[in-house]
């Protein structure tokens, strides 16, 4: 039978380990460094103003910035996409593969625990400590707002704000769990992420493009992540019973092709999807972890 008291001791361990580890401070600097950027220092040089984002919402600075920097500027620029591959891919990439690479999951697995327990209480650790980093980030990106424009609306979908990143984090984290049991390279663990997102992610934009947006392909992993922050909250944080419009293009001519969504609608998918890609990789790298062979 699950211990929770055992799986709750490997969690324990975990964190202990993460908490030695260079790269976890590396990634969580630079995560935070990025809130201070777009919370506060892009709001002071480009001032108070009025846009229109992408997505046509428009937006004043003054009273909304929080989540349009969290949002748009810190996970959905071309830079910034990858946050979500690094910090649940990086923190969690060697979880598993660098137990099995140096032979010290062999030390653990002689204990009174069972296997379930030490993959359940290796993906908590990360689960807690991805939840913790969304939070700063997100309290950290609404004090820059709060101290360069002024006072912030819609703090009420600070919780929202919160489950969307900490959903994008999870998902890679799940799936680097998975590389993770294939693989003794944390390394190589977070390249095959990144091709994976190529690989996902490129012929669903060009389909995207071309025929305009269908509400399953919120069900692949990395593009759940990626629309649930930069599309379904941004539109359901304005105007939650309303329509969404996703812009479609056919390939070399033609004007935009607006598919219109029912937010309610693309959020029950991207919620939907996010249970999808977590789960399915989890419980795959699960059974591929249950069945690997120990050396040491």
């Amino acid at each position: 039978m699950l211990s929770i008291t055992r799986t709750w001791a490997i969690a324990r361990y975990e964190l202990t380990w993460d908490m030695k580890k260079k790269r976890t401070y590396i990634v969580v600097g630079l995560f935070l460094s990025a809130a201070f950027v777009f919370g506060y220092l892009w709001p002071v040089i480009w001032g108070k103003s009025v846009t229109t984002t992408q997505l046509q919402i428009g937006i004043s600075f003054g009273s909304d910035l929080w989540w349009v920097a969290a949002v748009f500027l810190a996970f959905n620029t071309p830079a910034s996409g990858i946050f979500p591959i690094i910090v649940g891919g990086l923190i969690s990439g060697d979880s598993l593969a660098s137990e099995f690479g140096s032979g010290t999951v062999v030390p653990i697995l002689t204990q009174p625990v069972r296997r379930v327990e030490v993959y359940l209480g290796k993906f908590l650790a990360k689960f807690l400590l991805l939840l913790a980093v969304s939070i700063l980030f997100t309290l950290l990106v609404i004090a820059g707002s709060e101290v360069s424009v002024g006072a912030q609306t819609h703090l009420d979908m600070f919780p929202l704000l919160i489950f969307a990143e900490f959903g994008a984090f999870l998902e890679f984290a799940a799936l680097a769990f998975f590389i993770g049991s294939f693989s003794r390279s944390g390394a190589m663990v977070l390249g095959v992420l990144i091709v994976i997102s190529s690989i996902i992610g490129t012929p669903v934009l060009v389909g995207e493009l071309q025929f305009g947006f269908q509400e399953p392909m919120l069900l692949l992993p990395v593009v759940n992540a990626y629309f649930l922050l930069g599309h379904v909250i941004p539109w359901y944080i304005v105007q939650p019973w309303g329509v969404m419009v996703v812009q479609g293009y056919v390939l070399g001519a033609g004007p935009p092709l607006p598919a219109l969504v029912s937010v309610i609608t693309a959020l029950q998918y991207a919620l939907a999807g996010l249970v999808v890609t977590i789960a399915v990789p989890l419980v795959a790298g699960y059974y591929r972890f249950r069945r690997a062979e120990v050396k040491g």
